[in-house]
């Protein structure tokens, strides 16, 4: 449980040997490549390596392309898993040569691209024909010929809407209506393709309190009349510029729009066909294998590039795992015994990334330290020392028996169809240790689904009862105050828990005068503080409570003394110790201290949320449970929906508050992250992985 040591390797190779070496490494998968230009001198005769990822880049375009057309006409159907998270691909060296050598990717994506065109071209078509049916449907039931229509040499004919409450304003005895003329057109029922048209494009103007009639008039007269058909509010529909018979045209676009639609549905199915790898050689999964192919290919040619070039060598550098550096060694003499190898160590100031190794049974933690940030490649994991409290932090608020036992199955079926992702496999490791704490603490606590053990649920001589008595040891509602306690006890323990890090990381670096102030005094004065404040609500034996009065003092005349060593005024440094004391300044105070510590309230507060909510379905479900012929039925219903609600909503909160304990409250005592993690040129990544051989 540690951060590996690393080697600085440095490979002096001959020039012709470039890729080959690359793809050793590569498949090797054990070297992070760094550029190394850094760390040569400016005047050494070596030139960069240009590497073009041109072929790499157009082979992923070609992918990304086939595989958006099969996302949007076949998106895939995700399983439980995958949907929880994204899974990689697992595949292997001999289906990958497969693939590389038997797929035709360029077949494929002009097969694509012409599907892709034809599509393309069809929804256009499709929403042109659309809008002009949606255009026509106000007119279309009117037996008009628009070519007859448009062309009278002395009269103008145009149709629109009218308010009805101006349609007593068209007098024909009165001017200028007594030379004019006009018609009611009725408009025929609406059907539901018009209404479709009219949703797809919603230009035209519907009737509503309006009445559609069509006004003829002389064209000497269209000034005035313009003006009289304004006052009433008319609305005139502008009539297609083109010329044809409106039921005529309308039956025309509705074929054509039935034959574009069906191209569309025809593309739809052939891109279903490929994606289900129904046609020879496609599928998703040759494409997702191709992918992470071409972009190992791509990074490696990036790697070459961090290396440089003279006349008859290439040369490049990075870090191996102390561990990997047998193998490495043994690999490069075996494929390239012409090839100059050196292995040193990285130089103090030097930054250097960072892999952490834990053994088996602790290695699902790791992804929450990997969460928060690595540690510098000098300092120490926290890993081993949040396995115990994340644990009793995240039984302690899922205190359950039934809400346990139900992530404990969960997590056991999500390992199993997990096992070769190791980052959902370890998650699911978290949940299972995490519903094994929660069985633990649901027994001491008494929690069995809530009160589900009551005669009132489940009858007098339920086996839960015996149990449940045997086994608890302390009940929260009964004893809130006990239970506070010994939440707020668990905070100061795990205070001074990070605080005794704190010294163990300056102890590391050789640093005692920061964990003789930065920790011991610390201790020292919060011992004392402890045992003064406990005496306002426990007496205190008067030698105990003056114990702590001078430790509080000791402590805190050390911290006063110490916290301002970096400034170079004596005046300054009382003055930062002091105001370090509360807590302004400085990475801890008294003030931080206590509120961190009344954040361990949290234990007992999610704890009592997930029974008493527990408790409430129960009540709510026992209160059907005697109504005749369908009280049993709606019982069990009820239970079954509210217990699965509060065990995935109280999972949620006991995970993201037992991390906000360790992150917030326990790491920001000692921890410092921000490294860079130690990535490998190798083929794994988040979309795709090797499996291993055996």
């Amino acid at each position: 449980m540690a951060i590996e040591l690393l080697k600085k390797v440095t490979v002096v190779s001959q020039e012709g040997t470039r890729r080959r070496l690359l793809r050793a490494i590569n498949n090797l998968g054990v070297m992070e490549i760094r550029d190394i230009k850094d760390s040569l001198a400016e005047d050494v005769p070596f030139t960069n390596y240009e590497a073009s990822t041109e072929t790499a880049d157009d082979n992923l375009h070609k992918i990304e392309f086939i595989l958006n057309l099969m996302n949007i006409h076949a998106p895939e159907q995700e399983s439980f898993i995958k949907g929880l998270t994204p899974l990689p691909l697992v595949t292997s060296q001999k289906e990958i040569e497969s693939i590389v050598g038997e797929y035709n990717l360029g077949e494929h994506y002009h097969q694509a691209s012409q599907l892709d065109e034809i599509h393309r071209r069809s929804e256009r078509i499709i929403n042109e024909i659309t809008a002009e049916i949606s255009e026509l449907a106000p007119i279309k039931d009117l037996p008009l010929d628009l070519e007859e229509f448009s062309s009278l040499s002395y009269v103008n004919l145009v149709i629109g809407y009218v308010p009805n409450k101006n349609l007593a304003r068209l007098d024909p005895s009165a001017a200028p209506w007594e030379n004019a003329d006009w018609e009611v057109a009725a408009p025929a029922a609406i059907t539901e393709e018009d209404k479709t048209a009219q949703i797809a494009a919603p230009a035209s103007p519907t009737p509503g309190d309006r009445t559609r009639i069509i006004f003829a008039f002389l064209k000497n007269d269209e000034e005035g009349m313009r003006k009289a058909l304004a006052s009433i509010e008319f609305e005139e529909y502008q009539l297609p510029k083109r010329r044809f018979k409106i039921a005529d045209r309308v039956g025309e676009l509705k074929e054509d729009l039935e034959k574009y639609r069906e191209e569309a549905a025809d593309v739809a199915r052939k891109v279903q066909l490929l994606a289900a790898g129904d046609a020879a050689g496609s599928g998703r999964r040759p494409l997702l294998v191709l992918k992470a192919y071409w972009t190992n290919v791509r990074n490696r040619q990036i790697a070459s590039e961090k290396g440089v070039q003279g006349k008859w060598i290439y040369m490049i550098h990075g870090f191996v795992r102390a561990k990997d550096i047998d193998a490495f060694t043994d690999m490069m003499k075996r494929e390239f015994p012409e090839t100059m190898v050196t292995v040193e160590d990285p130089s103090p100031d030097e930054e250097v990334p960072v892999s952490i190794s834990v053994p088996y049974l602790f290695r699902p933690i790791k992804l929450l330290t990997e969460m928060f940030g690595l540690p510098s490649y000098r300092s120490f994991d926290p890993t081993p020392f949040m396995q115990f409290n994340f644990y009793v932090f995240f039984g302690i608020c899922y205190s359950d028996v039934g809400y346990g036992l139900m992530l404990v199955l969960l997590s056991s079926y999500l390992m199993k169809k997990t096992k070769e992702y190791s980052g959902v496999y370890d998650f699911a490791r978290i949940l299972l240790y995490g519903g094994i704490s929660s069985i633990i603490f649901g027994a001491i606590l008494g929690s069995w689904f809530g009160d589900l053990y009551k005669p009132e649920y489940l009858g007098k001589n339920n086996f839960l009862i015996p149990i449940q008595e045997a086994l608890i040891l302390l009940d929260p509602m009964d004893k809130t105050i006990l239970a506070l306690v010994l939440a707020l006890g668990i905070g100061v323990l795990n205070q001074f828990l990070g605080i005794s890090l704190k010294i163990y990381g300056c102890i590391r670096n050789g640093d005692w005068m920061g964990a003789f102030s930065d920790g011991f005094c610390w201790i020292v004065t919060l011992t004392g503080l402890l045992i003064v404040i406990s005496n306002v609500f426990v007496p205190v034996p008067p030698a105990f409570f003056t114990a702590g009065l001078w430790l509080f003092g000791i402590g805190a005349a050390g911290l006063v003394l110490t916290q301002g060593r970096d400034n170079p005024h004596p005046a300054g440094k009382i003055a930062t110790g002091l105001i370090s004391l509360y807590g302004i300044f400085g990475g801890y105070g008294i003030a931080a201290f206590i509120g961190d510590t009344l954040s361990y309230c949290r234990l007992l507060a999610l704890g009592l949320t997930t029974s008493i909510v527990a408790m409430s379905f129960n009540l709510m479900a026992g209160m059907l449970k005697d109504i005749p012929y369908v009280g049993f039925i709606l019982f069990v219903t009820v239970l079954l929906i509210g217990h699965l609600f509060n065990f995935l909503i109280s999972v949620l909160g006991a995970f993201v508050h037992s991390m906000r304990l360790i992150f917030v409250e326990f790491f920001g005592r000692f921890y410092e992250a921000g490294a860079r993690p130690f990535q490998p040129l190798e083929f794994d990544s988040q979309m795709c992985v090797m499996r291993k051989s055996n």
